[in-house]
This record gives C-alpha cells, sequence and structure tokens, in this order.
C-alpha cells in the first residue's frame, strides 16, 4: 500500500505541474491559461481540506501535538496559501495577466511548505498510523 507521503508528494507533484502548465500559457493563451489555474486552485484547495479535514486530525489525536504542533504551522500556512490564490484568481477574474509578483510570492511559499510537509509531517504521519489506519485514511480522501 503506498503511504501519505508517497500519495501527498504524488499530488504536489501534479498540481506543480498544472501551475507550471498556467504559467507557461498565460501570455500566449490566456483562456487555457485560466482554465489550468482554475485547476490547479481546487486541487489545492481538495489537498488542503484533506490535511486539515482528515490527515491533521488523525495526527493530532495519535502524536497529542495540537496547539504550537507542526499541524498548527502548516494550517498558518494554508491560509496565507489560500489568500494568494484569490488574488490570482481576482485578477484573472478581471482580465489581467499581471499575476507575477504573486505567483513569485505562491511559488516561495509552496516551496518552503511544500519541503516541510514532505520532509516532516508526512513522515511523522506515517509513523503514526498503523495498516488498517492508512487504509481507512485513503477512503476518506476518496470520498472528500
Amino acid at each position: 500500500m503506498q503511504s501519505i507521503s508517497e500519495f501527498m508528494e504524488k499530488d504536489h507533484d501534479r498540481l506543480d505541474d498544472l501551475f507550471n502548465k498556467y504559467k507557461d500559457l498565460k501570455n500566449s493563451d490566456p483562456n487555457k491559461a485560466e482554465e489550468m489555474f482554475s485547476e490547479f486552485k481546487s486541487g489545492l484547495e481538495k489537498h488542503i481540506l484533506w490535511e486539515e479535514d482528515i490527515l491533521f486530525p488523525l495526527f493530532e489525536k495519535k502524536t497529542g501535538m495540537y496547539e504550537g504542533g507542526p499541524t498548527a504551522v502548516m494550517r498558518l500556512e494554508h491560509k496565507n496559501i489560500k489568500s494568494i490564490l484569490d488574488e490570482i484568481s481576482g485578477k484573472l477574474t478581471g482580465d489581467s495577466i499581471n499575476t507575477d509578483d504573486f505567483e513569485n510570492t505562491l511559488v516561495a511559499f509552496l516551496s518552503d511548505h511544500n519541503h516541510k510537509e514532505e520532509n516532516i509531517l508526512y513522515p511523522m504521519i506515517d509513523n503514526s498510523v498503523n495498516d488498517e489506519e492508512l487504509a481507512e485514511l485513503f477512503i476518506k480522501m476518496k470520498k472528500l
């Protein structure tokens, strides 16, 4: 069975590809670029829901780490990431492709954020669950 680390890292890669397609297309095909960004945004929001509604609560229950723990930091960073996504989305809705500053900020946030998740949090989650719990996590994620 695939680990949480493997699954979530693959999803990070999938989301990175969508964002890169958006950036590649935004000057040559703004409509297609907006589609790519929309798919990226909804995918990232789903990814965040998996974490905040399924993975983090189980991790917190298993480890007793709530306030001030790694999931608290990730939730705060998620708020910042969502805010930047909304800024880009708002500009695109207003027919502006001048999103470079927001894109650079988002890339910086996500790079640091994903690094912490992939190297610290996901391995901690993998180490805190048994095979049965892992299977249940994937079922819950699929339903969400």
